[in-house]
């Protein structure tokens, strides 16, 4: 396995990807509700969750009912062929080693729950376009779900309209102002305005229309 400082965190596109998770308890379960909105996602066990069942059938992952301890080699190596990422995820220490084993026999990225496999999922905080991965790598997931807990309180919902709000700005000052240097200024200038920021409590178009106020006052008294 890789060492630990040899992990990056990354972003990736995961659309079409395919993802096997083996084992329908508890964590299959919330790697599945992680997985199930961005990828391809199979579960696979003799049995599911209520919850697995309910993704199942409104068709976010596709469950493959199997005795994975009476499973042979090949039919596990079919299941996981062409797998972005697999997750051992059964209750199993033996069988999750057995899979993770012929996981990186074909070269893919194993995410182990009992072990520190080649990848690392964190835990995830999203707020629209601003998503946060948190992770220890393993070593402590107390300190992951504290560090969480601390960020969540801090990045508020006004967060994701921020970022709406920027990205609009940043188009409109494209055609207003030439130099980069000063459309950087300017998007600072709403982005620590407290004043932007309280009208997200009433609206984004408040906030909106405070943000060009504030750009347009600053245009004019530089003369642009």
């Amino acid at each position: 396995m890789a060492e630990t400082n040899n992990f990056l965190p990354l972003m990736l596109d995961l659309s079409g990807r395919k993802i096997v998770i083996f084992g329908g308890g508890s964590v299959g379960e919330r790697k599945a509700e992680l997985f199930c909105g961005c990828a391809d996602t199979l579960v696979v066990s003799l049995e599911f969750s209520r919850r697995l069942q309910e993704l199942d059938s409104s068709g976010q992952v596709r469950l493959i009912k199997l005795d994975l301890l009476a499973a042979s080699d090949s039919e596990l190596r079919e299941i996981i062929s062409g797998a972005f990422i697999v997750i051992p995820a059964t209750s199993s220490f033996e069988l999750n080693q057995k899979i993770t084993l012929l996981a990186q026999k074909s070269d893919i990225l194993i995410n182990q729950v009992d072990a520190l496999g080649n990848a690392v999922i964190p835990s995830v905080i999203k707020r629209g376009d601003l998503v946060i991965g948190i992770s220890t790598l393993g070593h402590s997931p107390a300190v992951s779900k504290f560090t969480r807990k601390q960020i969540e309180s801090l990045i508020t919902p006004a967060y994701s309209n921020m970022i709406r709000l920027q990205d609009e700005l940043r188009s409109y000052l494209k055609q207003h102002v030439t130099e980069q240097r000063k459309r950087k200024e300017l998007l600072w200038k709403v982005l620590e305005s407290e004043t932007v920021w309280e009208g997200f409590s009433e609206s984004y178009e408040k906030a909106a229309e405070t943000a060009y106020a504030i750009i347009l006052d600053c245009l004019e008294n530089s003369g642009k």
